[in-house]
């Protein structure tokens, strides 16, 4: 009898052993739920009215650095997100962001038409004017190779590098035009960042702002997405 107390008392604890495995299996595989948000494709028509609409005035040499900046910036965006979507096809925030940033390199090229400048844009992509952009689209691209986070984290920081230099263009030019333009970009950038914030939150990771401070940065994902045209 007391022979088969102990063998019965060892069957329970081989039971409560071999569920206390399967509990943490379970525990340690993460199911990730991707957000539902997506990134509307902003209305180009409707921009282009609204900027060809808005006087005209000259530009200083600051501006017009600007206006070539910004606009191979838009061409990073595109390239960069097209190419981590290719990496990651499991993440159709990229190919959203790709999208809208197309809308946008359309936009500055109505700028520099209606101010005669020679676009700076390379038509293929991965290849830039600016050798800096160049750096930073190789660079990301080589890294955001390895994961799913990487990748996120990657994109995020060229949103956040855009935010900071649209903010800074907007307050350096009085031209009622080309701020419009800048400020549809400003909010489709923080859409985009609110988008990467809740992918990479989804998939357990975080992400430090490197261009804009960390309470601007806070501010933008806590704060609803935003409507475009904006004025």
């Amino acid at each position: 009898m007391r022979k088969s107390l102990i063998l019965a008392f060892l069957f329970v604890i081989c039971i409560a052993m071999a569920a206390a495995g399967c509990t943490s299996q379970q525990n340690s595989t993460k199911t990730i739920v991707t957000p539902t948000i997506t990134i509307a494709v902003p209305d180009a028509n409707a921009s282009q009215a609204a900027f060809l609409a808005l006087p005209q005035a000259p530009l200083n040499v600051t501006e017009t650095e600007d206006i070539l900046d910004l606009q191979e910036a838009e061409k990073l965006t595109h390239d960069l997100n097209a190419a981590l979507y290719g990496m990651h096809n499991d993440l159709p925030v990229f190919q959203h962001i790709a999208t809208a940033a197309k809308v946008y390199m359309a936009a500055d090229n109505v700028i520099l038409q209606r101010y005669e400048i020679a676009s700076p844009e390379n038509v293929t992509e991965g290849v830039f004017t600016n050798p800096v952009y160049q750096q930073i689209y190789t660079a990301d691209i080589n890294t955001g190779l390895s994961s799913a986070t990487d990748a996120l984290k990657y994109s995020m920081k060229n949103e956040d590098m855009h935010i900071a230099d649209l903010t800074a263009a907007i307050g350096r030019t009085d031209n009622s035009d080309v701020q419009f333009i800048y400020r549809q970009q400003l909010a489709s950038s923080r859409n985009n960042l609110r988008a990467l914030n809740q992918w990479i939150t989804a998939y357990s990771g975080t992400y430090t702002p490197t261009y804009i401070t960390q309470s601007s940065y806070n501010e933008i994902i806590s704060s609803p997405v935003e409507q475009i045209p904006v004025q």
